[in-house]
């Protein structure tokens, strides 16, 4: 009896340690949990599941930050412990779906299947029976269907189908409907049937907060931004200690602009997950998110101090954080650097828009185009980065290319005003006349008071008559006069230009009279005007009927 009670004892301890080390995990804190974990193998190296939740905790990991994490190098540890399991004890099946499932992330379905047919073979079928207990049964199925969930698999009728096998077997585990909640929520976007699971596990589990930041998770995901805060509450009261509970007020607080709150949230989640790297990462994504770029670089730089070659997007993540900080010659240094290290696959629309826009306000104006040109072309939803390509090649003096890449975007998107003005003035500096009348003609039309239009259309006559013999730009310089009288104090230089064309056109015609009205005008504005004051003096006599309006001539 002494020797049972001591057997009973050591399982129960064992129990009670694997399942807070497995909660560290839960946590977030998984640098301790491997700590934790390690220690288990320690005393028992024999327990295959511990290399399991081992390497679950690997996966986990990679799980948190899906899009800047590389998944080989997670992978590759996470397989070292599931084989490992499986050499201490060929019979637990769930080291069979870990393989299973690192597989199926890796897209090999073939060795996803043998791997989680493996571990189906322990359960019992018409021909076997399972040493495994009906709850024990229940937690492969619904690992195995897990696995599906976390990789977005749309054959519900299988995932349902092992849930529904594992509820037959028991349906008093929490897990079970946490996850089938995950999958209503995150893959079929039914919030009413996740929160039905959800609900369910917290009842199963009312001490529990998972089920509680899943809630409040979906509630925020549908914008009821005060029923998440509700949840994440309660959470808190069940375990003032739930690091992802802050995670996830820290991005409440972020959606609903209260930068200050959502700071303090994630601090308190960095303290409690210990500053591991991963928990770092995330508050320096959501500091970018809030546009506190100083304190990214700083929280960054602290990573990269820890751990400078493995997380190639920290220069990502530098490198967009300088830029916005306006630091153009470091945001170049960084983004380079992800370039360099990066492979095809892991580059975005964004990251090539990024370098671009570096590499423009760098004075590398030509490489700029090229990488904005790429953006577009992985992401030409994009139509505002034609507007930019367009930029960038009128800073460079290839204004005809400007001018097509103006028209690209009116094509796209229909055109707004301000697109056909910039597209005008584009071909105004590569002397098509014809093309930017055309273009400003437009903005007359869809913008009658927008001055500068009228500005340039009269240019592009002046251009076209270069001798003012014919005086085709007298109607739009008259008319721009018209405009640019609405307010003469901005508009003074060009009332100015307007003036001298018509007071040199009408002097070439030998309309003296009319012509010294128009330098008159100019002597109002500018009373100091070389031009203007030379043809008072040369044609006042001509006009015995003139009064300046400027006394002193």
């Amino acid at each position: 009896m002494a020797v049972l009670a001591m057997l009973l004892l050591v399982k129960t301890t064992s129990g009670q340690d694997l399942n807070s080390t497995i909660n560290l995990t839960f946590q977030q804190q998984f640098e301790a949990a491997e700590s934790a974990f390690h220690a288990l193998i320690q005393t028992d190296p024999t327990n295959a599941k511990y290399y399991y939740y081992s390497g679950e905790n690997q996966l986990a990991s990679y799980f948190l930050d899906t899009v800047n994490i590389s998944f080989h190098s997670i992978g590759v540890k996470a397989v070292e412990r599931f084989n490992k399991g499986i050499s201490v004890n060929p019979n637990e099946p769930l080291n069979y779906v870990g393989l299973g499932k690192v597989a199926l992330i890796e897209n090999n379905k073939a060795l996803a299947d043998e791997n989680f047919t493996k571990s189906l073979s322990f359960l019992p079928s018409k021909k076997s029976k399972s040493s495994l207990s009906k709850q024990d049964q229940a937690i492969v199925l619904i690992r195995l269907a897990s696995a599906y969930v976390q990789v977005g698999s749309k054959d519900s009728a299988f995932v349902f189908g092992l849930f529904n096998r594992a509820e037959s077997l028991d349906n008093k585990n929490p897990e079970l409907y946490l996850f089938r909640g995950d999958y209503w929520f995150y893959v079929f976007n039914d919030g009413s049937k996740a929160a039905e699971n959800y609900k369910r596990s917290q009842d199963l589990s009312p001490q529990s907060t998972r089920a509680k930041v899943r809630l409040g998770q979906l509630y925020t995901q549908i914008k009821s931004y005060q029923d998440a805060s509700n949840y994440y509450q309660d959470a808190l009261t069940l375990d003032p200690s739930y690091a992802p509970v802050y995670l996830e007020m820290g991005f409440l607080y972020a959606k609903t602009n209260k930068p200050e709150e959502s700071k303090k949230y994630f601090k308190k989640y960095l303290d409690l997950t210990k500053n591991n790297i991963a928990a770092k990462r995330r508050y320096a994504n959501m500091l970018i998110q809030t546009e506190d770029y100083k304190g990214a670089i700083d929280q960054i730089t602290q990573i990269q101090a820890l751990d400078s070659v493995s997380f190639n997007d920290l220069n990502r993540a530098l490198g967009y954080s300088y830029f916005e900080d306006k630091q153009y010659p470091k945001a170049r240094y960084y983004i380079t650097k992800f370039f360099t290290n990066a492979p095809s696959e892991k580059i975005t629309a964004k990251d090539y828009l990024y370098y671009g826009r570096t590499l423009v306000k760098s004075n590398a104006d030509s490489l700029g185009v090229i990488n904005l040109s790429e953006a577009f072309k992985i992401d030409s939803s994009n139509t505002d980065l034609l507007g930019e390509i367009a930029s960038a090649y009128y800073k460079l003096k290839q204004f005809d290319k400007a001018a097509l890449t103006y028209q690209h975007r009116i094509n796209r998107t229909g055109g707004s005003s301000n697109d056909y003005y910039k597209m005008g003035r584009a071909y105004f500096d590569a002397k098509m006349w014809t093309e930017s009348d055309s273009a400003l003609a437009k903005v007359n039309r869809m913008s009658p008071d927008f001055e500068p239009a009228y500005l340039f259309r009269a240019r592009v006559y002046a251009n076209l008559d270069p001798d003012t013999k014919s005086g085709i730009a007298k109607p739009f310089y008259e008319k721009l006069l018209e405009k640019a009288n609405s307010d003469p104090k901005k508009y003074s230089k060009d009332l100015i230009e307007g003036y001298n064309y018509l007071g040199y056109f009408y002097l070439i015609n030998k309309q003296y009279c009319d012509s010294l009205n128009y330098w008159d005008k100019i002597t109002v504005i500018d009373p100091t005007n070389e031009n203007a004051n030379s043809a008072i003096k040369d044609l006042k006599a001509r006009c015995p009927d003139f009064k300046p309006s400027n006394p002193q001539q």
